[in-house]
């Protein structure tokens, strides 16, 4: 610093009294000097720009912060929308699905000979007493208590499993499970 000091004051003094020895240092002097000064004026122009920069990255934060909230929302609205389609478009599907189901008829309950006489084995119905009522058939819906199969028969025949029966008039009735109507009828011998 004082030798920088010291260059200024001989370059005021030099200016004052010209001098011919000197005119080579002094040129030097003034050389250095207004590279210093260039570099001066350009570190504050790159200060002056990174300042504008940084300044116009904060406004464009805070533009984008605003923002942010009110696209959540959107978001929001846009998710809720495709759920509730989403659900519509589920209720549609079971809904035609089991219009479907209730069209297609399930394949009626095939016993046989052996699993049929099993299940008489098991299950022996009361001899008729009194007056008969119409005969039920494979297909009729059933009203009334059914009973469960008991684990015996589920064991040796895997089909009947979820099943249960019904006794009417010495007839045995087997109704699948979830279903409402007969799907086999084992007469009496």
């Amino acid at each position: 610093m004082k030798h920088g000091m010291s260059i200024w004051r001989r370059h005021l003094q030099e200016d004052e009294s010209p001098q011919d020895g000197r005119s080579s240092g002094t040129s030097v002097e003034r050389a250095l000097l207004a590279v210093l000064s260039v570099l001066v004026v350009m570190s504050c122009a790159s200060a002056v720009g990174a300042l504008m920069q940084v300044k116009s990255l904060k406004s464009e934060l805070a533009t984008l912060q605003r923002e942010l909230p009110l696209l959540k929302d959107r978001i929001a609205r846009l998710d809720d929308i495709e759920r509730s389609k989403e659900a519509g478009e589920k209720v549609i599907d079971q809904t035609t699905q089991s219009s479907r189901e209730a069209r297609v008829e399930p394949a009626p309950l095939i016993l046989s000979r052996e699993e049929v006489q099993l299940i008489r084995d098991y299950i022996k119905p009361a001899p008729i007493v009194g007056s008969s009522t119409a005969p039920v058939s494979v297909g009729d819906p059933i009203t009334g208590p059914a009973i469960p199969f008991p684990s015996p028969i589920t064991d040796k025949v895997p089909k009947l499993l979820g099943a249960k029966f019904a006794i009417r008039n010495g007839t045995i009735i087997i109704v699948r499970k979830d279903s409402r109507q007969a799907d086999a009828v084992l007469r009496p011998n």
